[in-house]
Formats: C-alpha cells, sequence, structure tokens
C-alpha cells in the first residue's frame, strides 16, 4: 500500500524544466577555445611525420602521448609533447624536411606548483 502511494505521488507532482543560468565568462574552469593560430600546423601528413618521430624516440604508442598544436616557425616546426604514463614532458624541434630532429626533455623545476586557477 506505501509503495502505491510513493508511486502515484511522484507521477502526479509537478514537473518543471530545469534551467542554468551558466555564463562562461565567470566561470574560472571553463576553458575557451582560442582561435588557431596562424602558424599552427593542420597537415596530416606533417603530423603523422611527427606521430613516427615521437613513437620512435620513446618506444611507445601514440595512445599515450599528449601532444601539443605543432607550429611553424621559419626554422621548421616546433611541438612539445608528454608521456602520460610517467608524466615526462619533452619539446621537438625540426627542419621543413624532417632531415634534422631535436628532440630536449623539459625539465621541471622542484619549485613548480600546479593550481586550478
Amino acid at each position: 500500500m506505501l509503495f502505491a502511494i510513493i508511486a502515484l505521488s511522484s507521477c502526479s507532482s509537478n514537473k518543471k524544466t530545469v534551467t542554468t543560468n551558466f555564463d562562461p565568462s565567470n566561470n574560472p574552469y571553463y576553458v575557451k577555445k582560442e582561435k588557431k593560430a596562424s602558424n599552427e600546423v593542420s597537415d596530416p601528413k606533417i603530423q603523422g611525420e611527427i606521430n613516427k618521430i615521437i613513437e620512435k624516440h620513446l618506444d611507445i604508442s601514440i595512445s599515450s602521448i599528449a601532444i601539443s598544436p605543432i607550429t611553424k616557425t621559419n626554422a621548421g616546426y616546433h611541438w612539445k609533447f608528454m608521456n602520460v604514463r610517467n608524466g615526462r614532458s619533452f619539446v621537438g624541434f625540426s627542419d621543413l624536411k624532417f632531415n634534422s630532429v631535436t628532440i630536449k626533455k623539459n625539465n621541471k623545476k622542484a619549485n613548480t606548483q600546479v593550481s586550478d586557477f
């Protein structure tokens, strides 16, 4: 009997649509997507070549890598990447034809603090 009363009262109550006043400009956790930089590379061939370089350097699958956007400079390409399994980060540089590739480990300072703000 109690179950029937609860079921009946839950079905007959007023239903209102939930609304929100979300304002992304007042939310510190909202990340605005900025316009793509004019020197950012979106060519899949170049991105694929850089993925191959990273996989060869770290000897792990590209699915375990986080890569920053690739930028084109006067001297070639520049990108950053991180092994998400162990947190090691690197910086990569290459000439325009990938003949000369340099990868440097990005050493974090001991007093670096991470914050949400």
